[in-house]
């Protein structure tokens, strides 16, 4: 049960102060909050559990009354709280659960009862409201007796009982700020009395029956958690509609043999709650059944597979099993790698499986997969590509993915992954990895869970992606996504397939330089720091370094988080700007850090032992604007603009004896800004070949381009990127260094210079509005359902979010093409160079020395041409021994 507040309870017209400390909401923020409380009850009612709440009264007063209520039925009551305030009603049959809390700082959940409340407040229970008589409490602005603190009234209330036997000894008392303290605030002692003590009379029911627990309207629950985007309290309401029962990891003799390609079925269990049709897989573990099932395959209008693996990384990935559909309900499975559990020795039947894919006896179903002619889809398709192309087999006919078709319907959403999105669309819960192979260390290798229920597991999702193809069908048509996932998207799997393959290399002992001059350095920075500071801490503990800054140095706090005094990066740049040296320090020990952790210790450990090279895993879904990410390293968010940064691009390098061609778009966003504005000054800065930052700044300061000094133009430039990402008056502000009025009045004369920005800025606000999206040059459409929000943080989020999709997502989608085209040139031109990068709008090469001019003219063309533009298209190329001299 839920109790909210829906009142006062009086107390405001006994003391007009209650709670006044308590800071106005603006409007926006108000009702930002009101629709906070809205989804919340929301959650509530789909998680029947019931909310109580009394016109005019708190929501404490109510829980006093019920407790009440609970106890003389017979009832034990437990309050759910953190508040002490709530240690009042502690007594035989009332006891308080503190949840705790998670998170930085976690507190495990505490009970409190007779036998513990002193010991966690000071006081009995029976003593609390004298206690907070005397404390006060400032979120309830109730004053209480100033000067006396936690430890004087217990040990006030100890010495004298309550609080009127306190008042009547005041005179007695022997600390003097106690006893001023008690003589002049007797009756705001009194008050607070009476603000404190919770109401036992309030006019509620106790209504045991009605709020016995229920189970959980799981529809309700799924539709909220996919509108809310909460994916893993999606997947728990999955598991919740599964019979986890149902598939045990220990199977023997299922069912009996059977003839020809029927095999053995393992059929996926049910769902508690109504479905659609469970798909039935069928074993095959025979070679000789392989041809017929071919038969049956090659009948498909489309063929989904997937397999299951040793590892996530696809270089060190065995293949245990892989999974073919032909419909969401006709499903083969093969297995490849499984073994018994625990062993041979241990298994009381051997464990049957099919010889390698590419062995002889497996050629039916290898030819089928590298057939051209012969469509297939998957999830996630990329991977399973390099799981088979590492067993030895290259696949051809990729052409459906079910979480690319899922992105290109809603790039924005968190999630596309397949359990998420099968139970979100098709209503069906899928079961987890760790359903089927445990968790933790009770987990086993995929290779040893039984192959019926690997057949279960791995058939299902074959099952899915078609299920799934056929509900995404019709929406791809409708909403004109269809051409975006067949022209853009998919031809873009090969790529990255190849540039995954490939890798890239790293210069070992420069690493290990690196590794130990940043060692010194930090070293270097700590001492400097303590000397600065008077003091050494623990750097990287945020208690240790808050109780530094903030207690010792006396430094401003300038936010505060739950667990204290803010020390991020925002606050220190701030502190350091006030002329303060440690902060700064800080900051330079906190980058240099993050560059020896995240890239010169890390990057050496991820070379693959067998390739000699890292392996980064691309991801096409991982920016709702169309860009792509990395991951398992991260390779996108090197820097390049400090020294150090730019050393350790200079770490990666080409194979031996080749070198690096990189090739960047030329300020692709704001060509794309001059291209959907038309505004005529841009078009003409670009189409002359002219610096666009400098002109900028000679437009808005009116004045002649060759005056233009390097200050202005470097204004000029952050103006002009300001504009992409909808940046105001505040935020120029700061980043120039100059007050809000110069901000404003720069931001006045850029757009006075360039109208059709403004224009273009508006229109894409208004279309947001009217059609609740906004489009990239190849189509790909941003939702945008918060520009219709209350809340007015959220709706400008929202107007931000509407300029610049379409800037940052055509350049996405420029550079996807690019790649497209290169990728194939390379390939009809028989080159053996190859793409292995892509940062933002940057790609890295490698090219035998035979080829690297072909390859340098090759990129800068093919880019230039992914698109025709109202300006031009210009890629600067250039040619190294690494990354960094290659980029210069």
């Amino acid at each position: 049960m839920w109790v909210n507040d829906a009142g006062d309870s009086g107390r405001k017209a006994e003391y007009p102060e209650y709670k006044a400390n308590r800071e106005k909401m603006e409007d926006a923020e108000q009702q930002e909050f009101d629709q906070g409380v809205d989804r919340v009850e929301q959650l509530l009612a789909a998680l029947r559990i019931p909310l109580v709440a009394i016109d005019g009264w708190e929501a404490d007063d109510v829980l006093g009354t019920l407790a009440d209520h609970a106890v003389a039925a017979g009832w034990e009551a437990v309050i759910v709280s953190g508040d002490k305030d709530l240690y009042q009603l502690i007594r035989p049959g009332v006891v308080i659960l503190n949840p705790g809390r998670s998170g930085p700082g976690a507190v495990d959940p505490i009970w409190v009862d007779g036998s513990n409340a002193e010991e966690r407040l000071g006081v009995p229970p029976s003593k609390v409201v004298d206690y907070l008589a005397m404390v006060g409490d400032t979120a309830d602005n109730i004053p209480g007796v100033r000067g006396i603190g936690e430890k004087g009234a217990a040990e006030l209330l100890r010495t004298y009982g309550d609080l009127e036997n306190i008042l009547a000894h005041a005179d007695e008392v022997k600390n003097k700020r106690y006893r001023e303290g008690l003589q002049q605030h007797a009756e705001a002692a009194r008050l607070s009395r009476k603000l404190a003590t919770l109401h036992r009379d309030v006019p509620v029911v106790l209504e045991i029956e009605r709020w016995r627990r229920q189970s959980p309207d799981n529809e309700a629950l799924t539709k909220l958690y996919a509108e809310l985007e909460f994916t893993a309290l999606l997947r728990q309401v999955g598991s919740a509609r599964t019979d986890a029962a149902s598939m045990p990891l220990e199977v023997a003799g299922l069912r009996p043999q059977a003839s020809g390609i029927e095999g053995k079925a393992a059929e996926v269990p049910e769902a508690r709650g109504p479905r659609p049709e469970a798909p039935t897989v069928t074993i095959v573990d025979d070679p000789a059944e392989l041809l017929e099932l071919v038969k049956r395959l090659r009948q498909a209008r489309l063929i989904a597979f997937d397999t299951e693996t040793s590892s996530l990384r696809t270089h060190s990935a065995d293949l245990i099993g892989l999974s073919l559909a032909v419909s969401p309900t006709e499903v083969w499975y093969l297995p490849f790698g499984h073994r018994p559990r625990g062993g041979e020795l241990a298994a009381p039947h051997p464990v049957k499986n099919l010889p390698p894919i590419t062995d002889p006896a497996c050629a039916p179903i290898a030819d089928l997969l590298r057939d051209p002619g012969v469509p297939k889809a998957a999830h996630n398709l990329k991977y399973d590509w390099q799981v088979l192309r590492n067993a030895g087999l290259e696949i051809q006919g990729a052409s459906y993915d079910s979480m690319l078709a899922s992105f290109c319907l809603d790039a924005g959403r968190r999630s596309h992954a397949i359990d998420v999105l099968s139970l979100e669309h098709l209503g069906v819960p899928m079961k987890s990895y760790e359903d089927v192979a445990g968790k933790g260390k009770t987990q086993i290798p995929f290779a040893e869970v039984p192959i019926a229920v690997a057949a279960a597991y791995c058939g299902h999702d074959s099952a899915t992606v078609l299920a799934l193809h056929a509900f995404f069908a019709p929406r791809l048509a409708a909403e004109q996504a269809e051409r975006l996932l067949t022209e853009l998207e998919m031809p873009l799997v090969p790529v990255l397939v190849d540039m995954e393959w490939e890798g890239i290399a790293i210069d070992g002992p420069l690493f290990a330089r690196l590794a130990n001059e940043l060692g010194r350095d930090l070293q270097t920075l700590e001492a400097k720091i303590a000397v600065a500071a008077g003091a050494s801490v623990n750097l990287n503990s945020p208690k240790q370094l808050g109780a530094l800054l903030f207690e010792k140095l006396q430094l401003p706090i300038l936010k505060k988080t739950k667990t204290g005094a803010s020390t991020d990066a925002e606050v220190l740049e701030q502190l350091a700007e006030m002329g303060h040296e440690v902060p700064k320090l800080i900051l330079e020990y906190r980058e240099l850090q993050k560059l020896k952790s995240t890239y010169v210790d890390l990057l050496p450990v991820e070379v693959h032992p067998v390739t000699g090279r890292i392996h980064t895993s691309f991801h096409q879904t991982g920016a709702a604007t169309g860009r792509l990410s990395s991951s398992d390293p991260n390779l996108q968010n090197i820097p390049v603009r400090t020294p150090r940064g730019a050393a350790i691009r200079r770490g990666f390098i080409p194979r031996e004896g080749w070198r690096f061609v990189v090739a960047d778009y030329s300020q692709i966003e704001l060509r794309l800004l001059a291209h959907f504005s038309e505004d005529q000054s841009f078009i003409e800065a670009f189409r002359a070949g002219r610096d666009i930052h400098r002109e900028t700044a000679a437009l808005i300061f009116g004045i002649a381009e060759a005056k233009v000094t390097s200050e202005q133009r470097a204004r000029a430039k952050t103006i002009n990127f300001g504009t992409i990402y909808g940046q105001g008056p505040f935020a120029l502000s700061k980043q120039l260094g100059i007050t809000q009025e110069e901000a404003k009045a720069f931001i006045e004369a850029y757009f006075a210079r360039f109208p059709g920005v403004r224009g273009y800025l508006d229109r894409m606000v208004q279309q947001a509005r009217d059609l609740g999206y906004v489009e990239t040059l190849s189509g790909r459409r941003r939702y945008i359902p918060e520009i219709q929000d209350k809340s007015f943080n959220i709706r400008s989020f929202g107007e931000r979010v509407a300029t610049n999709s379409p800037l940052q997502g055509s350049a996405a989608d420029l550079i996807k093409r690019g790649m497209i085209l290169l990728h194939d040139a390379i390939g009809i031109q028989g080159l053996r160079s190859r793409i292995l990068l892509q940062v933002h709008d940057e790609l890295v090469l490698e090219a035998p020395p035979t080829e690297v001019d072909v390859v340098a003219a090759l990129v800068k063309r093919t880019m230039e041409a992914a698109a025709t533009l109202r300006v031009p298209l210009v890629v600067e190329v250039g040619v190294g021994e690494n990354w960094l001299d290659a980029k210069h």
